[in-house]
């Protein structure tokens, strides 16, 4: 960076998470910067505008990647973002497996608009955490993947602090995959429209109140699915009788759910297991690629 880099005081830290994997890192970010003596707000990018940013230093975006780009729900946030003039920006990415293809340009959109509103790009990088779609790594993996979290977070940090910049280089067929990836967001409208409940469901009302996009309503006693859904899968792995489940693309659902905050307790129970023995490690080379880098 330049020497008109002006020091860092304040970060907003605004995300979005369907199943806790990225609101995890969000609150490492808190604490190891709030440690550091810096400013931090905190926004959930599912129940703010982009108006509530206020005056920052710099502004963290934090998304899951959804179909080889961000979630939708952040996408259209990041666009709404009032202009301001050269606000440092970053943007950190969350997937299940790796900054690889299909993934490498997921951030392009993003970007596109962080710069169209006067923000200016600082930092990017891409942060991996379990997969809770379609398929999910060996336990092993998973609980290396929480462990070494927190240090991944340390360097962003360190690297922000000091001035580093850090950009990706994205292949050509991903930014293609990207532009493509517009069209899943439609879909995933007609994925969530298929959601059904079974007869297990107890008619509690946590699918209600916990979708991002108010996308369910309870109709003639059982949730009723609309059309706004963004396929973040978090009704479906946070109904307390598992009563929820796909009409159509029923792979995307892992069989035993996904419960971050288990698997987080069970990591712990588990630090010394570091072997990596996969019958799929061509599937999974780009995180265990991830977990083998120093940074």
């Amino acid at each position: 960076m330049t020497d008109s880099f002006k020091p860092i005081k304040s970060i907003t830290l605004a995300y979005f998470s369907g199943t806790g994997c990225t609101k995890a890192i969000v609150d490492s970010f808190e604490h190891q910067l709030l440690d550091k003596g810096v400013i931090v707000n905190k926004l959930n990018i599912a129940t703010c505008s982009g108006h509530e940013v206020g005056e920052t230093d710099l502004i963290i975006i934090c998304s899951p990647v959804y179909a080889f780009r961000l979630t939708s729900i952040v996408e259209r946030w990041v666009k709404n973002l009032p202009e301001t003039q050269n606000t440092y920006a970053a943007i950190i990415s969350v997937s299940g497996g790796g900054d690889i293809s299909p993934n490498t340009a997921c951030r392009i959109p993003s970007k596109r608009f962080l710069k169209k509103k006067g923000y200016h790009l600082i930092y990017e990088k891409m942060l991996v955490m379990p997969s809770n779609f379609a398929i999910q790594a060996e336990q092993s993996l998973n609980y290396n993947l929480l462990s070494v979290m927190p240090q991944r977070v340390k360097f962003i940090i360190n690297d922000i602090l000091s001035g580093k910049q850090k950009f990706s280089h994205p292949k050509l067929q991903d930014r293609f995959l990207a532009t493509l990836g517009k069209a899943e967001h439609l879909g995933a409208k007609f994925v969530g429209r298929s959601i059904h409940a079974s007869k297990d469901c107890n008619k509690c009302g946590s699918c209600i109140r916990n979708c991002p996009e108010k996308n369910i309503e309870m109709k003639n006693g059982k949730p009723k699915f609309g059309f706004r859904c963004i396929w973040c899968l978090k009704c479906i792995y946070a109904c307390p009788r598992k009563a929820l489940s796909h009409r159509i693309f029923k792979f995307a659902v892992l069989k035993n759910g996904f419960d971050l905050e288990k698997l987080s307790k069970m990591s712990h129970q588990n630090q010394d297991e570091k072997e990596y023995k996969f019958h799929r490690s061509i599937l999974w080379q780009g995180v265990i690629d991830y977990l083998y880098k120093d940074n």
